[in-house]
């Protein structure tokens, strides 16, 4: 939970909002290649990662057969037949893999514990890369990995992450990362203390969310309907229940909310969203926002009664909240 006067929480957000602040945080990877893996990710991902060239990312989501997400992750391709799923899910992202891969030409693993990733973000976090990197990063486009070096120690270095900002994440071997961490602390740059800032607070403002936000809603409900592509060639997972799912419509709607009052600490996740007494959806997460100066929600409600700007009441203490776009800055 973050405060207002939390003044190191502000502190570690101003700097990725106004300069540069990095972060240690790996998510879950999984491995996958052989001759099939490009075919068999195509076949549980929503849009067409048979057409992400080498070196580069494709943000996307997986769905199960009634069309609801069950995870979203970057899928980052390595080589013509190796591929990076990261995920916050790598055990249940495994699981589903093996479900579908009967008969396929490929081998996938959970390598977490192999590797670890530091991420650098903020306005100036080029400037701080570059005086990291053996070689400059300033060419790099967006959801783009390339190897690199840092002090001589091998790593892979995307321009993305978390944040909304410009950033970079630097992927090293496990074995590595004391010596990492240690140039990254002698770096020019704010090393964050507060997780909930770099999980929750700063990606919120921008619009981001975590499956567990929108899980089993489907893209076009999540509002990530740009990543499906319907017309992309064969079939995949789920894809019969979005092709009905957009002509009959959204069950539910994926919205921000902004609470009213002071502090947010009597709402827990999944409290029930009221208009004029009337239960109308759930809250799904709140938090502080130190770039915008208000507490901030994720809920999912009903599309048909809370369109954009409706005053509703959410979680026991009946706390006074508005419906607003799903993003605030």
């Amino acid at each position: 939970m973050l405060f207002k006067d939390d003044e190191v929480a502000r502190a570690d957000a101003l700097a990725v909002r106004k300069d540069s602040g990095w972060y240690r945080w790996t998510h879950d990877t999984v491995d996958v290649t052989g001759a099939d893996s490009t075919a068999l990710l195509d076949k549980l991902l929503v849009n067409t990662v048979a057409q992400c060239n080498v070196g580069r990312e494709k943000y996307t989501t997986m769905l199960d057969d009634s069309g609801g997400i069950i995870d979203d992750l970057m899928a980052i391709r390595l080589e013509e037949n190796h591929w990076w799923l990261s995920t916050l899910y790598g055990p249940q992202m495994v699981r589903w893999l093996g479900e579908h891969a009967e008969g396929c030409d490929v081998a996938f693993s959970d390598i977490t514990p192999e590797i670890d990733m530091f991420s650098v973000q903020g306005p100036r976090s080029a400037e701080v890369m570059d005086k990291l990197l053996d070689a400059p990063v300033d060419e790099l486009k967006r959801f783009q990995i390339v190897d690199a070096s840092i002090g001589g120690i091998s790593v892979r270095v995307d321009r993305g992450g978390f944040t909304g900002e410009l950033g970079y994440e630097i992927y090293c071997s496990r074995s590595d990362s004391d010596q990492i961490l240690k140039l990254l602390r002698d770096a020019d740059s704010r090393e964050l203390q507060t997780l909930e800032v770099f999980v929750r607070s700063l990606p919120m403002e921008k619009g981001m969310a975590l499956r567990q936000d929108y899980h089993h809603l489907t893209p076009f409900e999540a509002n990530l309907g740009w990543s499906v592509h319907l017309d992309k060639k064969g079939d995949f997972v789920g894809r019969a229940a979005l092709e009905k799912a957009q002509e009959v419509g959204p069950r539910y709607a994926f919205v921000g909310v902004e609470i009213e009052r002071e502090s947010y600490e009597d709402i827990c996740q999944n409290e029930i969203v009221r208009k004029r007494g009337i239960p109308v959806g759930k809250c799904r997460q709140m938090i502080y926002g130190y770039t915008v100066g208000k507490n901030i929600g994720y809920a999912i409600v009903d599309p048909k009664r809370c369109p954009l700007g409706t005053k509703v009441t959410i979680g026991p203490n009946d706390s006074p909240a508005v419906i607003v776009a799903p993003k605030w800055c």
